[in-house]
């Protein structure tokens, strides 16, 4: 019994955690313009879902076109497609819902 909890590795090697450097912190969060803004991160989300989409078209158009033989190419690229774009409907569900509850608010 003695044998199995001298195994157990000791607890000294914890390390206390470091501090934070709250000043930096808040003058980096108090300048504008740091950063990318919430414009560009919604671009490049529709980027990227019209991306996949274009992927999905090009191989299932491959796979007609006899360019690929296998078939779960077109079948992966139609999924991430669909999912991507299930994802962005998700997203603009949830900020609709926010913005009305937003908008039911009363003042």
């Amino acid at each position: 019994m003695n044998d199995y909890l001298a195994k157990i590795p000791s607890i000294n090697t914890i390390t206390p955690l470091k501090s934070v450097d709250l000043e930096g912190l808040q003058s980096s969060i108090d300048e504008p313009g740091q950063g990318k803004a919430f414009s560009s991160y919604l671009n490049d989300a529709i980027q990227e879902i019209s991306k996949t989409q274009q992927e999905a078209d090009m191989a299932t158009t491959a796979l007609v076109t006899g360019q690929i033989e296998d078939f779960h190419t077109p079948v992966i690229a139609m999924e991430k497609a669909s999912l991507t774009l299930g994802l962005a409907v998700t997203v603009r569900n949830k900020m609709l819902d926010a913005y009305h509850e937003i908008m039911r608010m009363q003042i």
